[in-house]
C-alpha cells in the first residue's frame, strides 16, 4: 500500500494468500505503544493514528492496555515513562489499589507492585487490517499472485531475478506445512510449473518463515518461529467488554471478545520450531485457569472453549528485523509478536527506503539486521 501511495507498481507473492498458517489469522489483536525502545514507540504511534482513522474499518477499539508488574518490573517501567511520554504516547501510573477500582474484578494484588494504563492502546481485528491493506493496495494498482513457493532469488545490477515454482491448485494445509518449511519434496501438489518474475527490487515480508527465503541469499537470520497459544474461555460470572488488554505479571494477557475471554500465556520453556498444535483444555488448566483465578476471584468457575497455535518470529533483542538486505533487497519481518500492530509505520518507512533511497518520516534504520554484528540492540523486555 505504501509504495503505491509513492506511485511504485507493486506485485505480492504469496504460497497462500489466505493466510491460514500466517500469524495475522492467529493473533489476540493487541495494538499498543507501550514499549522501551525509541524507535518501537514512534513504529507503533504511527500505527495506532492511521488505526485511529480507519477504526470502524479494521474494528479498532482503543479502550487501553492495563499492564500490571511485580516489583523489578515496574520499577523499569517507570524508568520509560517520561521517554513514552516525549514521544506521544500518554501512559498512566497506577498503584495497586487504583488497579482494583479500575477494574474491580481485579481483587486479589499478591505480587503486583504497580500497573501502567496506556489510553490510546487498544484492540483490532488483524484479518480486517489485512484486507484493508490489501484492497486499498489494489486500488493503487497493486497485483496479487498466489499458490507461488519461491526457489531462488538472483539479485542483479538492474534487476531481481525470482525463480517461482506455481501450483495449479490449493494446497491441503498438511502439504503446505511442509513446503513453508522448506522440505518441499512431498507438498502433495498434483501440478504446477516455473516461471521467473523480474523486479526492481524485492521485499522480504513473509513473517516467522522469512528466514528460508533470505537462505536462498546465502544469509542467516537470527530468528527463531516460537509457537503460541490462545484459549477462547468461556465467561458468564462478569463482562470486560469495557476494557481493553490486561496483562498480569505472571505473564498471562487477556480480553474480552464476545460472550468470551480470549486469553494468552508463553511458558519460558516453548521449543522453538514450526508447531501449529493447540494443546487444549490441557493447557487451559495448566497455564491459564489457574493465573486468570489468582488474581480475580470472580474466575473461579472458567470452561475452557476452544483455542489454536500460531507463531511468533522472535529475534535475540524481541525487536523486527526492517531494512536494506543487499543490492536491491529489503526485508521487514521478525517482529516478535507486534507485526500487527507496527505494521503501518513498518510500511511507511520501509516504503521510502525502497522509493526514495533512505528513511523520511519514519526512521527505522535501528532495526537493520547489522545490529546484531555491531551489538546495538533494541531489548524491549515487555514481550508477552
Amino acid at each position: 500500500m505504501a509504495l503505491g501511495e509513492r506511485g511504485r507498481n507493486a506485485t505480492v507473492v504469496d504460497i497462500d494468500l489466505s493466510g491460514r498458517l500466517s500469524s495475522s489469522e492467529r493473533n489476540a489483536g493487541g495494538v499498543r505503544a507501550t514499549w522501551w525502545q525509541p524507535v518501537n514507540i514512534v513504529l507503533c504511534r504511527a500505527s495506532i493514528e492511521y488505526y485511529e482513522k480507519i477504526a470502524a474499518e479494521v474494528g479498532f477499539r482503543q479502550h487501553g492496555y492495563l499492564w500490571l508488574y511485580d516489583a523489578d518490573t515496574f520499577t523499569k517501567a517507570l524508568s520509560h515513562l517520561d521517554l513514552q511520554r516525549q514521544l506521544g504516547h500518554p501512559i498512566e501510573q497506577l498503584t495497586a489499589d487504583e488497579v482494583t477500582r479500575r477494574v474491580s474484578e481485579i481483587d486479589r494484588l499478591d505480587g503486583v507492585a504497580g500497573a501502567t494504563f496506556a489510553p490510546r492502546d487498544g484492540l483490532i481485528n488483524p484479518n480486517l487490517l489485512k484486507q484493508h491493506y490489501r484492497s486499498r493496495s489494489q486500488e493503487l494498482g497493486a497485483s496479487y499472485l498466489d499458490r507461488i513457493f519461491i526457489h531462488a532469488i538472483e539479485p542483479q545490477s538492474d534487476e531481481v531475478r525470482i525463480g517461482c515454482w506455481q501450483a495449479d491448485e490449493n494446497l491441503p494445509e498438511d502439504g503446505l506445512m511442509r513446503l513453508m518449511a522448506q522440505d518441499a519434496r512431498d507438498a502433495q501438489a498434483k501440478t504446477g510449473h516455473l516461471f521467473e518474475l523480474r523486479a526492481g527490487a524485492l521485499a522480504i515480508c513473509c513473517g516467522a518463515w522469512s528466514p528460508n527465503l533470505v537462505k536462498l541469499l546465502g544469509v542467516d537470520t537470527p530468528t527463531e518461529a516460537i509457537r503460541r497459544q490462545i484459549c477462547v474461555v468461556d465467561n458468564r460470572v462478569t463482562n470486560l467488554s469495557g476494557h481493553g488488554m490486561i496483562v498480569d505479571s505472571s505473564g498471562i494477557y487477556f480480553h474480552n471478545e464476545g460472550p468470551h475471554i480470549l486469553a494468552g500465556y508463553s511458558p519460558p520453556g516453548e521449543p522453538a520450531g514450526y508447531s501449529f498444535k493447540y494443546d487444549g483444555e490441557e493447557f487451559f488448566l495448566k497455564e491459564i485457569w489457574p493465573r486468570l483465578y489468582a488474581r480475580m476471584s470472580c474466575f473461579e468457575r472458567l470452561r475452557h472453549v476452544t483455542g489454536w497455535a500460531g507463531l511468533y518470529a522472535v529475534t535475540p533483542d524481541r525487536s523486527a528485523i526492517i531494512g536494506r538486505l543487499g543490492p536491491r533487497l529489503f526485508e521487514a519481518h521478525s517482529f516478535s509478536g507486534r507485526g500487527v500492530t507496527q505494521s503501518y509505520g513498518a510500511g511507511q518507512a520501509l516504503a521510502d527506503l525502497i522509493a526514495r533511497g533512505g528513511y523520511e518520516k519514519l526512521d527505522a534504520s535501528a532495526l537493520g539486521r547489522e545490529r546484531f554484528q555491531t551489538g546495538k540492540l533494541m531489548p524491549e523486555e515487555l514481550h508477552i
